[in-house]
């Protein structure tokens, strides 16, 4: 009964936002005929050389991680990043189309690929998101803090002072990596003794927290390792902000002219946005996107609606198309890998 239920509340949830989604578009006298038109007004060539831009991304996740792999491989062994690129694209494709209970088939599918631990390749995947944050951040912050151009947008002085936070955050994130890279350990002695005054049970998760972390960091063998880890990072969510600015050129003014400075800021409003989702379905980056298109940018809101939903197809949806095929091809069950892997089981196959 449990299960049935779980299985009707996604779609029950996403009929109820595009119930929501149609009364406000209602109300708020959106133009269909003005939305149809922008529509046909895109220029699909820059739309596929945009899925290919985020494609590329992919490729740099990879070789990210075959970097990450190679203090944990047995001397003379070597994982090339082409072993790498198919679980990326089925991991994403996982997360697309099933949520977060893909989020284990990367790791997963790494370790089955390799032969390392799965507990290993988790270890990975959360210094991955540390790499991830920091280039956000440094992207994000030097674009509000340092273009011209966003001064004559509205709430620009808050934008300036959000940056200089962001870049605040940037630089704790990197004191505190250093930190734990160079001293995790008697860090952790200190945590636990100080947070033990107030609760023994939580001065030792801290504690324990802080060890796995720096165990984590030891996937980055070298300082060399730690820069090439980083330019393949700023190469990633380089990609990403270029795929945006593709798609807003692939639409008329006054998207097709918006400055790169504008779409890096269009960018941090999507991730900002991601993290507030619906159950299951989604919403807050298309929504984040949309209206900052429509309130700073000045965009009418049947093309910034458009762009939006145009732009969640191509940066979060597109990977699907590589995803499966990838899957098809090694005859994996998509849906059974992300139960499988959520339990580090063996890998299913189809009949």
């Amino acid at each position: 009964m449990t299960g049935n239920l779980r299985k009707a509340a996604v779609p029950i949830l996403f009929a109820l936002a595009l119930t929501l989604l149609g009364w406000k578009l209602r109300t708020s006298h959106f133009d269909w005929t003005a939305f149809w038109a922008a529509c046909r007004s895109v220029d699909w060539r820059l739309l596929l050389l945009a899925t290919l831009m985020l494609w590329t991304n992919f490729l740099f996740r990879a070789v990210r991680w075959a970097v990450f792999l190679r203090p944990t491989l047995p001397p003379g062994r070597r994982v090339t990043p082409w072993q790498l690129v198919g679980p990326q694209l089925v991991g994403f494709a996982g997360l697309a189309a099933l949520g977060r209970v893909g989020e284990f088939i990367r790791p997963y599918l790494v370790s089955r690929r390799t032969g390392l631990s799965f507990s290993s390749q988790i270890a990975v995947v959360a210094v991955e998101r540390v790499f991830d944050l920091g280039a956000f951040l440094l992207l994000f912050a030097g674009d509000l803090v340092l273009s011209k151009q966003l001064k004559t947008l509205p709430y620009s002085d808050k934008f300036h002072r959000f940056g200089v936070a962001m870049a605040a955050l940037w630089l704790l994130l990197a004191l505190f990596l250093l930190l734990i890279t160079y001293a995790g350990a008697p860090f952790a002695r200190v945590l636990r003794t100080f947070l033990s005054r107030i609760s023994t049970g939580a001065g030792a998760a801290m504690a324990d927290r802080v060890l796995q972390f720096k165990d984590g960091l030891n996937t980055v063998g070298s300082p060399g390792d730690f820069l090439l880890a980083a330019l393949l990072s700023l190469l990633t969510w380089g990609s990403i902000a270029l795929t945006y600015l593709i798609v807003c050129r692939a639409f008329p003014a006054p998207l097709h002219g918006l400055p790169a400075s504008y779409v890096v800021l269009l960018l941090g409003f999507s991730v900002v946005g991601g993290l507030v989702q619906l159950p299951g379905i989604g919403g807050g980056a298309q929504v984040m996107t949309i209206t900052a298109m429509t309130v700073l940018f000045r965009v009418p809101k049947e093309l910034a609606t458009s762009a939006g939903l145009l732009l969640w197809v191509i940066t979060s949806m597109s990977v699907l198309l590589p995803g499966l095929l990838f899957a098809r091809a090694e005859q994996f069950s998509l849906r059974g890998i992300a139960r499988q892997s959520a339990a580090a089981g063996p890998l299913p196959v189809h009949s």
